[in-house]
Order: C-alpha cells, then structure tokens, then sequence
C-alpha cells in the first residue's frame, strides 16, 4: 500500500518533525537578522536622541521586511552564505530530528512505566 501523504521516508519523516523545525529556525533567522540589525542602528547613531528620532522608525520597518525573510528563510540564508548556509540548514534538520527522536523516545518510556505497559 502507498504512504499516505508521499514523499516517502523523506515524506514521512518531514511529515512527522519537519514543522516545528521550520518554526524554530524562522524564529532563529528572525532573532538573527533583527538583533544584527539592532546592534548596526545603535552602533551607526550618534546618541539615544539621534538612534530614537532617526533610527527607530527605519528599523521598525525594517523588522517587518524581516519577518518576511524570516519566513522563507531557506532562501535568506542561500541568499546571504550560498550553498553553504543549505548545508548548515540540513546539517541542523539532523541533529533536530536526532533530539526530537531521542526526547520522544524517552517520553514513550516514561509513559510506558507511568503505565504499567
């Protein structure tokens, strides 16, 4: 019988934990882009009053751009590091779907002794 859903393994698994890890590294991304842009504003303005009055509005702006970024960050971080930053991505989806397996794995066993099974 042909899985549900296709795709196969790869299918399956991203079914299963692909999500959350896309969640997490759009947050990632996000943090990454705004916080870096932060320190640039700050470090650019002259004073608190300089940074608030012609800073604050351009960054602002700019946050919401990279929310957008951040939601297809694939694409940001080929943009930014080439197919290196890929590779860092599916290097990350590896280690993720390891400690989501692992996590799991020991709640089932928790589970099952809270069980009786």
């Amino acid at each position: 019988m042909a899985e549900e859903g296709g795709g196969g393994t790869v299918g399956k698994l991203w079914r299963k934990h692909g999500g959350g890890f896309y969640a997490l590294m759009a947050v990632g991304t996000f943090l990454y882009l705004d916080l870096t842009n932060l320190a640039s504003s700050i470090a650019s303005s002259d004073g608190v009053q300089d940074f608030v009055v012609g800073e604050l509005l351009t960054f602002m702006l700019e946050t919401v751009w990279y929310g957008f970024l951040a939601s297809i960050w694939p694409v940001t971080w080929f943009l930014r590091s080439g197919v290196a930053g890929l590779l860092w991505a599916a290097g990350s989806y590896v280690v993720w779907v390891v400690v989501i397996a692992w996590a799991l794995d020991r709640r089932e066993k928790r589970l099952r002794r809270e069980l009786d099974l």
